[in-house]
This record gives C-alpha cells, sequence and structure tokens, in this order.
C-alpha cells in the first residue's frame, strides 16, 4: 500500500569524535531519501530526524581525556553534527540529543511501560564490557582475549543490573521477519537477522552509577543509569510522541531506519523487541548501508593511513561533488571503496560531459535560434513517452530507496538526450525553425525531468540548473576537474 506520510532516521552516532566518511554516507542518504519524498508527498508529509547520542562511559572518559566537563564535551562534539550537516546540505526536520530533559523523560516513559508488561528483570551478570563498544562481549566473541573491534582486553565487571526479556519476543519478531522479508535492505541480510533473532537472549539494559556517572536515571532506582543502547534507541519513537502525543505517534510510526553494517542486531532484533513490548509496530524499513572502505579496499583504520576525512574531500572537491559521488558512486547496499579517481571521472562523465553539456547546449540554442523553450504544447508525444519511461524507472528505484541505481536511471536519462541532439543537428540552419523549436522543446522537457530528478542528490545545482534552464541563461554548472 502506497504510503502517505513517510518519517525517515538516521542512528545517532556517538558524540566522541568528528564526524567520519561513514556519517556522511548515512546522512547524505537519508537526506536524499527525505527529499525525494518532500517532492513526491509534500513537505508537510515527510519527518526527517538526525542526532547525537551522548551518554555512555566511553563518552565521559573522553571528556575527562579532553579536559572537560562532560555538558560542555557532548556540546561541543554535537555541534560539530550540526556544523556538518548544514556543509552536507542535510535538511533535517529534527536534531535529536540524547542528552537533553525531553528525552529523559521520555526514555523512563518507554522504561517504565516495558516494565509494567513484565519485560524488565533484575539480576546479577558478571562478563566482559568493552567500553568502546559499550556492551558486554561473550567468551567466543574474543579474539585472543581482545575486542574483535576494538582490539583492547575488555574490562571484567560483576554487577547486579536490570534485563530485558528479549528472548520472549523471538518467535513474535521471527514470524514478523518472515511475514515481511521486504522490510530488510539489502534482501541478502534477512538470514542474518532471523539467526540473531533466534539466537536471542535477555540483554542487561542498565549499569550501576557508581561505575557510570553519565547516564539517564532507572525509573525509582537512582542507583542505576540506563544501558546506552537502550536509552538512544527509544529516540526513533519519543521524537514523534511517544509517551507524550499518541495521535502524532500513531500518524507517523512506523518509520524507516538507516543504519551501518555494524548495526544490525540493535536495529533488527533489540530494538524491534523493545517495540514489541511497548505494544508499537515493527519498523517500516530497515536500510543497512555498505560500508566505505579506504582507497586499498580495507576497513578504515588511522593505523593503516587509509582514512578519508568528509571535511577534507569538501574542501577538495566542493559538498555536491562529495554527496554526488557518496549517493551513485558508493553503492547503496554494498561496501564501496572510496576513490578520489573515481569521484573526480563519475563527476566529469555524468555531470560536466552528459548533463552539464547537455543543458548549456540547449539554452545556447534556444538564445541563437530565438526559440521559445520550455513549453509542454511543443514536445512530441512519442518523446514525451521515452522520457517518462526512463522518469519512472528511476522513480520507482528511489521509492525502493536505491539511491545509486536510481541516479545511474537518471545518467541514462541525460545520455539519451544527448544522443537525440547529435542525431537531430538543431543546429542545422537549413531545418525549418518549426522542426528546430520542436527539437529544443523535447530537450526542455527533459532536461526538466532531469532536474527534478537529481534534485535530491545534487539540490543547489538542481536549482541552479532549474532558473538557468527557465530563463534560457547561458550556464557552466559543472566545470570539469
Amino acid at each position: 500500500m502506497e504510503r502517505k506520510k513517510l518519517y525517515i532516521t538516521t542512528t545517532l552516532p556517538y558524540v566522541n569524535a568528528e564526524p567520519h566518511i561513514g556519517h556522511a554516507l548515512e546522512f547524505v542518504q537519508a537526506d536524499a531519501i527525505s527529499r525525494y519524498f518532500r517532492n513526491k508527498l509534500g513537505k508537510e508529509n515527510v519527518f526527517f530526524n538526525v542526532g547525537t547520542d551522548e551518554h555512555g562511559l566511553k563518552i565521559f572518559r573522553k571528556a575527562q581525556e579532553e579536559g572537560l566537563g562532560v555538558i560542555e564535551f557532548v556540546d561541543k562534539y554535537s555541534q560539530r553534527f550540526k556544523d556538518f550537516c548544514k556543509l552536507f546540505l542535510v535538511e533535517y526536520d529534527s536534531f535529536y540529543r540524547t542528552s537533553e530533559k525531553n528525552h529523559h523523560e521520555a526514555a523512563q516513559k518507554f522504561w517504565k511501560k516495558c516494565d509494567e508488561n513484565g519485560d524488565i528483570y533484575k539480576k546479577k551478570y558478571s562478563g566482559w564490557y568493552c567500553v568502546g563498544c559499550e556492551r558486554y562481549i561473550t567468551e567466543k566473541e574474543l579474539v585472543d582475549g581482545k575486542c574483535p573491534d576494538h582490539g583492547v582486553v575488555p574490562e571484567e565487571r560483576n554487577e547486579e543490573n536490570y534485563f530485558f526479556k528479549l528472548s520472549k519476543y523471538r518467535d513474535h519478531l521471527l514470524n514478523w521477519l518472515e511475514d515481511n522479508p521486504e522490510c530488510l535492505k539489502p534482501l541478502s541480510k534477512v538470514e542474518e537477522l532471523k539467526r540473531i533473532i533466534s539466537e536471542a537472549e535477555d540483554i542487561s539494559i542498565s549499569r550501576l552509577k557508581e561505575s557510570l556517572p553519565w547516564g539517564i536515571e532507572v525509573p525509582n532506582d537512582p542507583e542505576q543509569v540506563f544501558y546506552v543502547w537502550f536509552d538512544a534507541l527509544t529516540n526513533y519513537v519519543n521524537v514523534i510522541g511517544f509517551g507524550k502525543d499518541e495521535e502524532r505517534l500513531k500518524e507517523w510510526w512506523p518509520g524507516v531506519q538507516l543504519f551501518g553494517p555494524d548495526n544490525l542486531r540493535f536495529q533488527g532484533s533489540i530494538w524491534q523487541g523493545m517495540l514489541a513490548s511497548v505494544g508499537l509496530p515493527q519498523s517500516y524499513k530497515l536500510l543497512e548501508h555498505g560500508m566505505v572502505l579506504g582507497p586499498d579496499g580495507r576497513k578504515m583504520a588511522k593505523s593503516l593511513g587509509n582514512v578519508i576525512s568528509p571535511f577534507d574531500q569538501e574542501k577538495k572537491y566542493g559538498a555536491e561533488i562529495v554527496r554526488f559521488y557518496l549517493l551513485s558512486g558508493i553503492s547503496t547496499y554494498g561496501d564501496s571503496a572510496y576513490k578520489e579517481d573515481d569521484l573526480v571521472n563519475m563527476y566529469n562523465s555524468r555531470l560536466a560531459n552528459n548533463f552539464g553539456n547537455l543543458l548549456n547546449r540547449v539554452i545556447h540554442l534556444s538564445n541563437t535560434k530565438e526559440v521559445e523553450i520550455n513549453n509542454l504544447g511543443e514536445v512530441d508525444a512519442h518523446f514525451k513517452k521515452e522520457v517518462d519511461s526512463y522518469a519512472d524507472a528511476a522513480k520507482q528505484l528511489f521509492g525502493d530507496f536505491e539511491i545509486a541505481l536510481g541516479s545511474e536511471k537518471v545518467d541514462e536519462l541525460a545520455d539519451f538526450g544527448n544522443k537525440y541532439i547529435t542525431k537531430e543537428e538543431p543546429w542545422k540552419k537549413e531545418l525549418p525553425f518549426e522542426t528546430t523549436q520542436k527539437i529544443l522543446n523535447n530537450l526542455s522537457y527533459l532536461l526538466s525531468v532531469v532536474i527534478e530528478l537529481y534534485s535530491p542528490i545534487i539540490p543547489s545545482s538542481a536549482e541552479k540548473a532549474k532558473r538557468a534552464l527557465e530563463q534560457r541563461e547561458s550556464i557552466i554548472l559543472f566545470s570539469k576537474i
């Protein structure tokens, strides 16, 4: 069934470091999707949430390392993410911060609802805790006694904590996934999620306040604080009215969630169990984007010297070119190496040579031939049908959250336009005026469609292109690099 409203959210990155290229990918993907659906459904029918996850031991210790108070520390890094969004043209409706009072109150309401439904209990627990992961690591996950992701020996902990009955919802979640496999993209991850859910055990959802001074107090037990993941995950429904505005919540939930490849367990199993506990529908879509690898095809790491900074890339090429490459040159759901040569080649071929060149030629010819363009009545019906078939295919892909494939289809349409102008040669002096007029109006229609389809990916350039086409104003929109 076609949805009339769409709520989309990124994960909330930890504010313990600068935004990295993986954040850039997730944020611009979510922005492109929200822009596409705003164009389709109307601005008032799309709600786009981003934000920052600001609790936990990792953040508390990092603040101490920098010699800052923890509030000062989270304010500083949260602002960096806001600046980053502005830089990369990410137009969110909400920037959610888990350190704010509203979040504390909503998260505590969520806890109470789980508790009322008999899904929270207290027990003694001992295990290996990785501060970097902000979670307990099982013995079988350790590699040479160390966390596989952070390469450090976890801390041994013996505590009495609160637990959430995730195991209670195994069958419910497996049935949901069985009935709705298309809720997860890519589909190749469905079997992995089934395995994660089938192995789900009850999870520790609190810490002793004395060992974690920076977190949300557990209702009716001030000696315990929320486990950071349980706290942060509730943001997805808190921002749209959970515990405060049930009508608004029903209006927007369930939503679309974007997340990285290391996050499937939390988004697809733990969060879904939490939703079931409070009686809310499961997420509408879970979109697991790929990992941006170093130019050498390996996972980025400072020790390997293959880390790509989105800020450095923006300084070098500009925000929209980086956006274009992340959305069009990096696989939406697979791992991809970030290669500057590919960025340059793709920009030059698709934008400068293909789209930009066609736009410039059509405007230039309409002026030299004194042809009024942008007249739909002058567009050949057969030509319009061909253009519309490309547009429908692109819209189908964008509507299915296939951003890179949708962008490829738009490039094919621009290429079709370039082949058409080369074949029809509207610059020829001997062509009748009516024929020239028909050709250039066909092309101005094609360009208007290309501009509209590219607008979620390169919003600023699309706006300039639209204005230039409407005003027949000569423009070199994409200078070669």
